[in-house]
Protein backbone atom coordinates (compact mmCIF):
# COMPACT_ATOMS: atom_id res chain seq x y z
CA UNK A 1 0.00 0.00 0.00
CA UNK A 2 2.95 2.07 0.92
CA UNK A 3 4.33 2.09 -2.55
CA UNK A 4 0.91 2.52 -4.18
CA UNK A 5 1.25 5.88 -2.17
CA UNK A 6 4.39 6.81 -2.89
CA UNK A 7 4.12 5.66 -6.89
CA UNK A 8 0.60 8.41 -7.00
CA UNK A 9 2.63 10.99 -5.17
CA UNK A 10 5.26 10.54 -7.34
CA UNK A 11 3.26 10.51 -10.55
CA UNK A 12 1.45 13.61 -9.15
CA UNK A 13 4.11 15.56 -8.69
CA UNK A 14 5.84 15.16 -11.62
CA UNK A 15 2.74 16.02 -13.74
CA UNK A 16 2.60 19.17 -11.99
CA UNK A 17 5.25 20.74 -14.11
CA UNK A 18 4.23 19.38 -17.38
CA UNK A 19 0.84 21.08 -16.53
CA UNK A 20 2.52 24.15 -15.30
CA UNK A 21 4.23 24.37 -18.96
CA UNK A 22 0.43 24.17 -21.25
CA UNK A 23 0.43 27.26 -21.52
CA UNK A 24 -1.29 29.61 -24.37
CA UNK A 25 1.49 31.00 -26.80
CA UNK A 26 1.36 34.91 -26.27
CA UNK A 27 -0.03 36.74 -29.16
CA UNK A 28 2.18 39.55 -29.15
CA UNK A 29 5.47 40.22 -29.50
CA UNK A 30 5.46 38.32 -33.00
CA UNK A 31 6.51 39.74 -36.44
CA UNK A 32 3.85 39.49 -39.03
CA UNK A 33 6.79 38.20 -42.17
CA UNK A 34 7.95 35.42 -39.44
CA UNK A 35 4.56 34.27 -38.51
CA UNK A 36 3.82 34.08 -42.32
CA UNK A 37 6.62 32.14 -42.59
CA UNK A 38 6.02 29.44 -40.12
CA UNK A 39 2.64 29.48 -39.78
CA UNK A 40 -0.01 27.38 -42.33
CA UNK A 41 -3.02 28.65 -41.01
CA UNK A 42 -1.66 32.17 -40.60
CA UNK A 43 -0.33 32.42 -44.38
CA UNK A 44 -3.29 30.09 -45.86
CA UNK A 45 -6.10 32.52 -44.39
CA UNK A 46 -4.71 35.75 -45.38
CA UNK A 47 -3.40 34.41 -48.82
CA UNK A 48 -7.10 32.59 -49.66
CA UNK A 49 -8.84 36.26 -48.33
CA UNK A 50 -6.84 38.26 -50.75
CA UNK A 51 -6.21 36.12 -53.89
CA UNK A 52 -7.47 37.24 -56.78
CA UNK A 53 -9.01 40.73 -55.04
CA UNK A 54 -8.76 43.94 -57.05
CA UNK A 55 -7.63 47.18 -56.09
CA UNK A 56 -4.03 45.69 -53.56
CA UNK A 57 -1.19 47.71 -53.44
CA UNK A 58 1.66 45.76 -55.08
CA UNK A 59 3.51 45.19 -51.52
CA UNK A 60 0.00 43.81 -49.69
CA UNK A 61 0.33 40.75 -53.00
CA UNK A 62 3.79 39.77 -52.17
CA UNK A 63 3.32 39.51 -48.34
CA UNK A 64 4.42 36.25 -48.11
CA UNK A 65 6.35 35.93 -51.46
CA UNK A 66 8.61 39.43 -50.95
CA UNK A 67 8.27 40.12 -47.53
CA UNK A 68 9.30 43.51 -48.53
CA UNK A 69 7.59 45.60 -45.87
CA UNK A 70 7.53 47.22 -42.39
CA UNK A 71 6.40 45.55 -39.50
CA UNK A 72 5.61 45.80 -35.91
CA UNK A 73 5.46 43.73 -33.41
CA UNK A 74 1.78 41.89 -32.81
CA UNK A 75 -0.31 42.87 -29.98
CA UNK A 76 -2.88 40.46 -28.42
CA UNK A 77 -6.32 41.87 -28.45
CA UNK A 78 -9.32 40.89 -26.71
CA UNK A 79 -12.65 40.57 -28.88
CA UNK A 80 -15.95 39.62 -27.01
CA UNK A 81 -13.12 37.93 -24.40
CA UNK A 82 -11.96 35.55 -27.67
CA UNK A 83 -7.99 36.29 -28.17
CA UNK A 84 -6.67 37.92 -31.04
CA UNK A 85 -3.78 38.75 -32.57
CA UNK A 86 -3.20 42.39 -34.15
CA UNK A 87 -0.77 43.21 -36.89
CA UNK A 88 0.82 46.32 -38.04
CA UNK A 89 2.34 46.76 -41.83
CA UNK A 90 3.34 49.17 -44.51
CA UNK A 91 5.22 49.99 -47.47
CA UNK A 92 8.81 51.23 -46.29
CA UNK A 93 9.14 55.03 -47.38
CA UNK A 94 5.46 55.28 -47.38
CA UNK A 95 3.67 54.49 -44.50
CA UNK A 96 1.98 57.41 -43.97
CA UNK A 97 -0.04 56.60 -47.12
CA UNK A 98 -0.30 52.73 -47.70
CA UNK A 99 -0.08 50.56 -44.25
CA UNK A 100 -2.42 47.57 -43.34
CA UNK A 101 -3.90 46.02 -40.41
CA UNK A 102 -4.61 42.52 -40.22
CA UNK A 103 -6.34 40.62 -37.30
CA UNK A 104 -6.01 36.99 -36.44
CA UNK A 105 -7.96 34.47 -34.55
CA UNK A 106 -6.08 32.83 -32.08
CA UNK A 107 -5.37 29.62 -33.87
CA UNK A 108 -4.42 31.75 -37.40
CA UNK A 109 -7.02 29.88 -39.31
CA UNK A 110 -9.11 33.46 -39.90
CA UNK A 111 -8.10 36.47 -41.06
CA UNK A 112 -9.75 40.21 -41.09
CA UNK A 113 -7.77 42.53 -43.32
CA UNK A 114 -7.72 46.36 -43.50
CA UNK A 115 -5.67 47.99 -46.33
CA UNK A 116 -4.99 51.60 -46.29
CA UNK A 117 -4.11 53.31 -49.79
CA UNK A 118 -3.57 56.65 -50.64
CA UNK A 119 -3.71 55.91 -54.30
CA UNK A 120 -6.36 52.87 -54.22
CA UNK A 121 -8.34 53.75 -51.34
CA UNK A 122 -9.57 51.72 -48.11
CA UNK A 123 -10.19 48.12 -48.57
CA UNK A 124 -11.66 45.70 -45.92
CA UNK A 125 -11.52 41.91 -46.31
CA UNK A 126 -13.19 39.07 -44.06
CA UNK A 127 -16.19 40.21 -43.09
CA UNK A 128 -14.95 41.42 -39.86
CA UNK A 129 -17.71 41.78 -37.02
CA UNK A 130 -18.42 45.23 -35.55
CA UNK A 131 -15.84 44.59 -32.62
CA UNK A 132 -13.36 43.18 -35.13
CA UNK A 133 -13.65 46.16 -37.07
CA UNK A 134 -12.64 48.58 -34.05
CA UNK A 135 -9.91 46.75 -34.04
CA UNK A 136 -8.62 46.95 -37.79
CA UNK A 137 -9.44 50.93 -37.79
CA UNK A 138 -7.94 52.20 -34.39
Amino acid sequence: MRRVIALLAALTLSAAPLHAQIASPSLAGNYLPSVLATSPAHRDSLMEMIKGKPGLPFWVRALVRQPRYVALASEEVAVKDRRMQLFRACEPRTCETSWIRVLYSEDGKRALLYVSDAKLGIKIFGDPTPEELTFLTR
